[in-house]
């Protein structure tokens, strides 16, 4: 069943979009020769990224996968603009990352959410924080809850809410503030095979109504193949683009897919590069 509820057409312009209004538009990403060393008290720096350079297509779901340490997460923080690089090119839709912005949504594996706000208070934390708050936007919000099956749990505190639940409520948290890139740190490694499976669902689902840009760190070799249009693998520590594969996998996918012979060649050369 699927985790999206039924979209209700948009009065005026004859499409069936998520929102009511037109979402932001996706944008490109690029980096060019990217470091970054973390200093140390007393002992040498450790490099976490040595020279990467990448572009990621508006509207593309590009994967990050790479052994432990090999810079994944820095990328995205990087991306996020939560630190700084110390050399190289992070421009996010043409424009250079100096800082966070509402430009890019960013769900980490862990939602952040507010413990002593309901699920609506979170939704609207975004543009009551920025001033933004209007009737439209409270309209979009409820369209939201709808889409990602949690109407009937706007008044629940997150403590009250299952894992796959909380998840949901982060991306409708993120959604309402239209960004143009979502940046995903392994957002459902620590849910049960169930719920991740689910999840991965409704994440396709979303991105096939979408079509925001999405750069998605995960270890997960079929999970990368199921979600993505391509797969970066990094190499490291530190990191550095080892490879960058094209999943020539139909649209829209389903589970149905993993059991055919494309994509388990798929998953077989992801590993060989992985394993060189």
């Amino acid at each position: 069943m699927s985790l999206l509820r039924q979209r209700r057409p948009v009065v005026g312009t004859g499409s069936g979009r998520l929102l009511d209004q037109e979402p932001a538009d996706a944008a490109g990403v690029r980096l060019r020769e990217v470091s970054k060393t973390f200093s140390r008290r007393r002992r040498p720096g450790r490099t976490a990224l040595d020279g990467v350079s990448l572009d990621v297509e508006p509207g593309e779901f590009l994967c990050l996968l790479g052994p432990s340490g090999c810079g994944k997460s820095t990328l995205l923080n990087i991306l996020a603009g939560f630190v700084p690089a110390d050399s190289g090119e992070v421009l996010v839709g043409g424009r250079p990352v100096t800082g966070p912005g509402p430009d890019r949504g960013v769900l980490f594996q862990t939602p952040m959410l507010f413990s002593w706000l309901t699920t609506w208070q979170n939704v609207l934390y975004g543009p009551k924080a920025r001033g933004t708050l209007t009737p439209q936007v409270h309209e979009e919000a409820e369209r939201l809850l709808e889409t990602v099956g949690l109407a009937d749990a706007r008044d629940a505190y997150p403590h009250e809410l299952s894992g796959g639940m909380r998840h949901r409520a982060a991306f409708a948290r993120v959604l309402i503030n239209r960004p143009g890139v979502l940046l995903m740190d392994e957002p459902f490694g620590a849910l049960d095979a169930i719920t991740r499976a689910a999840m991965q669902r409704f994440l396709l689902e979303l991105w096939q109504q979408q079509r925001m840009t999405i750069v998605f760190v995960t270890h997960d070799v079929e999970e990368a193949t199921l979600l993505g249009d391509r797969v970066c693998v990094l190499s490291g520590p530190p990191g550095g683009t080892k490879a960058v594969i094209d999943i020539d996998l139909r649209r829209p996918r389903s589970y149905d897919d993993t059991e055919t012979l494309e994509f388990v060649n798929a998953k077989r050369r992801i590993r060989e590069v992985l394993e060189r």
